[in-house]
């Protein structure tokens, strides 16, 4: 009997069942098997989080150059490691407008807690902000550590630092680029270069030390740039000093 299928049969003949099911699992096989490959070359996600949800209390003295920043004293001298917290407004806003009648003054204030390899930063809850009577807490001046050249990416602290994930690369560009144009401090996160550990995030600054206009970096956002820079520190905030018109595309 010939092997031919009609369609109005209620089955199919049993040899092209068969071919039929082979060629199905294989297809099925073969689907699969891209999938994991696909899957496996995609870069894992960041160990970055977000307390979404989670609103602490904090409580410490508001430094508002170059960007605000909440130094918390553990023994009441000194501050110690991980308690500089970068602030931010809820969405896409900087905090200088929601903390600028704060600073050099002591408060306690709720806030989502973001991290990210040691960086840490805070979204303020805006009314929860209260002063309260000033402790003998030390904030550190910048020290300068002199020229860099570091190699690598700008992205926005927020979203880079547990907000989004991914939060760099061309896939987050737009996203970016509105965070910094509604004044969240800018990062350059490094490839290479001779800076103190070869990599790592640095806070960009203006050639005075102070915050870079928000649209000044719209160009070079997710792009591979190289920086010729001077390198400072305060407490855990590392910064690059920059002129954002002598940026230049590594490519260039």
């Amino acid at each position: 009997m010939s092997d031919f299928y009609i369609g109005y049969l209620p089955k199919a003949p049993a040899a092209l069942a068969g071919f039929l099911r082979r060629v199905v699992l294989g297809l099925g096989l073969f689907v699969a098997a891209v999938a994991l490959v696909l899957v496996s070359a995609q870069h894992p996600f960041a160990k970055s989080t977000f307390e979404y949800g989670n609103v602490r209390s904090f409580e410490g003295k508001v430094v508002a150059q170059p960007y605000p920043t909440l130094w918390v004293s553990r023994s009441g001298e000194q501050v110690e490691e991980n308690s500089q917290y970068l602030l931010v407004a809820p969405g896409k806003h900087g905090a200088e407008t929601l903390m600028a009648k704060f600073a050099g003054h002591q408060v306690r204030l709720r806030g989502q807690l973001i991290n990210r390899d040691g960086q840490f930063m805070v979204e303020v809850v805006p009314d929860s902000i209260d002063l309260v009577p000033s402790s003998a807490m030390v904030s550190e001046e910048i020290r300068d550590l002199g020229p860099v050249t570091v190699s690598g990416e700008i992205v926005d602290s927020k979203c880079y630092l547990g907000v989004m994930n991914p939060g760099s690369g061309k896939v987050h560009r737009d996203c970016a680029a509105r965070c910094l144009s509604g004044g969240i401090p800018p990062i350059f996160i490094t490839t290479n270069g001779d800076a103190p550990d070869g990599r790592g995030q640095f806070v960009l600054v203006g050639p005075d030390g102070g915050v870079l206009a928000p649209d000044s970096l719209r160009d070079f956002i997710a792009e591979p740039i190289t920086l010729r820079a001077e390198s400072l520190q305060r407490g855990r905030l590392r910064f690059l000093q920059i002129d954002p018109k002598s940026l230049r595309h590594s490519r260039d």
